[in-house]
């Protein structure tokens, strides 16, 4: 419903909700010196449910890894939202897999996102737990599809 002077009724008292300005907006595609960046993303589950205090802590352990890198971390943001934490880096081979890693050491459960950065050696626990993951999906999915086949057990 309009007010008289034809405008939409805004909510008294209540902030305003805009939506937040696409990643692609914000994270940069080259450095200060124009060299291009690398990015992965990592998932937290959960983290936007937590309280406020304990998501603070992550992401102050989340600043600590990527200022220990320096300049090599161009940049880093958290979506409480959607519990995603996407990292920009120099592009320099291994760096993203080190960066990870670092994190998942100091944020167990941040899970990276993506295959690239996973093959490399410097995240092997992340990648043996993904190949078991995909093992498992395997043997559910081939239970599945074998009681089709056969029918239902009388």
């Amino acid at each position: 419903m309009a007010s008289p002077d034809r405008t939409p009724n805004e909510l008294v008292g209540r902030p305003r909700l805009d939506p937040a300005r696409p990643l692609w907006q914000l994270a940069p595609t080259h450095d200060e010196a124009g060299c291009s960046v690398a990015d992965f993303m990592m998932l937290i589950p959960g983290l936007g449910d937590t309280p406020a205090p304990r998501r603070d802590h992550v992401a102050g352990l989340i600043r600590q890894v990527c200022e220990s890198y320096g300049r090599q971390v161009v940049f880093a943001d958290i979506n409480f939202a959607i519990n995603v934490l996407w990292v920009s880096v120099a592009a320099e081979p291994g760096l993203g897999g080190r960066v990870a890693a670092s994190i998942r050491q100091r944020v167990p459960q941040a899970l990276l996102v993506g295959g690239q950065l996973g093959s490399c050696g410097a995240v092997p626990r992340l990648r043996e737990t993904a190949a078991a993951h995909w093992r498992h999906l395997l043997r559910l999915w081939t239970r599945r599809a074998l009681r089709r086949i056969e029918g239902p057990e009388r």
